[in-house]
């Protein structure tokens, strides 16, 4: 299948290249100051944890030195030279697979999350079990890049449906995480509305976070699909290891805002809505996770909601030295939220008609 579009000339070839590589060199920087805050902001994380951020900015920063080097080859060293343009640079092939290793090993942290909150592994073993499929077909795209080392070739139906197996995987797998991740959390919803305020801040970053990749993974695989004499997938596809780079260190980093709000959302109770402004923690929430969940609730709720939620926020909030420990306390504390509500469903109706009955 071929659109009108579907033609190979300098501003769809090398174009789609430069503008990729400057993108691609931006998202670089971005990256960087997300690894710099999350050492600066959780100096006690596993050591696992840590690693894994080393290694993903390593490969993120290989990566760009990778599609450099690649648009370099073309736009520079080719200049001048048309016949040069049906040339694929080995550069480009490394970054195949070093954008397989980066979505791979986010692919697994997330699946590890989502095993860590549902206490089960029949969705993230498969996710892990594709992520790995992704990785082999990634692998098997670049062994055909080096050897073909002409685009012509590479768009034959053999090895073309390698990479779009790859790419195709690659979408599949986070569209199924952020599915889950948002059905799982929508379903661990209480009675509580600062609880429920907490499991929504959540949806929206999952949301926000594995929305920007599944869009930018899908529309790189869709132009692939139909223009394939042009390089505009391959600017696309440059972004998507440092998307994913992202991805796992927003996720990261944006703990320590959820604590506080978790914290402020607790003294409010208390306080009748007159508490300050939580602090700033160098960890911001964006504008649409603002405009969309609005203000803390600031409504006044029955003693022991308050002496309930402060117990819980009290355990949630002790011991944050890793992110393991993080994931699995939210889910403890959804747990003994939706405890506590069935167990006060009774009392709860019978102070509805005899409003002298006090809760301990």
């Amino acid at each position: 299948m071929t659109v009108p579009g579907d033609i190979t000339t300098i501003a769809t070839t090398y174009g789609a290249i430069l503008l990729g590589t400057c993108f691609g060199c931006a998202l670089t920087g971005v990256v960087f100051v997300q690894c710099v805050l999350y050492y600066k902001l959780y100096p006690g994380d596993y050591a696992w944890t840590k690693f894994l951020v080393f290694v993903v900015w390593a490969l993120d920063l290989s990566h760009t030195v990778l599609i450099i080097v690649t648009s370099w080859q073309s736009v520079i060293t080719g200049f001048d030279k048309p016949e040069n343009t049906d040339l694929i640079p080995p550069a480009l092939g490394l970054s195949v697979a070093v954008t397989a290793a980066v979505t791979f090993l986010v692919h697994c942290f997330f699946a590890n999350r989502i095993r860590k909150l549902m206490k089960k592994s029949y969705i993230a073993v498969p996710v892990v079990i594709l992520a790995f499929c992704r990785l082999l077909a990634a692998c098997c795209s670049t062994s055909e890049i080096i050897r073909l080392k002409r685009y012509s070739l590479f768009i034959r139906p053999y090895p073309a449906w390698i990479f779009t197996l790859g790419v195709t995987l690659s979408a599949s797998v986070e569209i199924i995480i952020t599915m889950t991740m948002i059905i799982f959390l929508g379903s661990r919803k209480t009675g509580f509305a600062n609880m429920n305020h907490i499991i929504n801040s959540l949806i929206l970053y999952t949301l926000e976070t594995g929305s920007v990749t599944s869009v930018v993974t899908v529309a790189s695989l869709i132009c692939w699909l139909i223009m394939r004499h042009n390089l505009i997938f391959l600017g696309m596809h440059f972004a998507i290891a440092k998307l994913y780079a992202n991805s796992l260190l927003a996720t990261l980093n944006t703990r320590k805002r959820l604590r506080v709000d978790r914290m402020y959302s607790s003294e409010r109770e208390h306080t009748g809505g007159l508490t300050a402004s939580p602090p700033y923690n160098g960890v911001n929430k964006s504008l649409v996770s603002q405009r969309i969940l609005g203000p803390n609730t600031t409504q006044k709720s029955m003693q022991l909601n308050v002496n309930v939620e402060t117990t819980v926020v009290s355990k949630i909030d002790e011991g944050f030295d890793d992110f393991d420990r993080d994931i699995e306390e939210q889910r403890d504390s959804v747990t003994e939220f939706e405890k506590d509500e069935h167990r006060l469903e009774g009392p709860r109706g019978s102070s509805e008609k005899d409003p002298h009955v006090q809760f301990p």
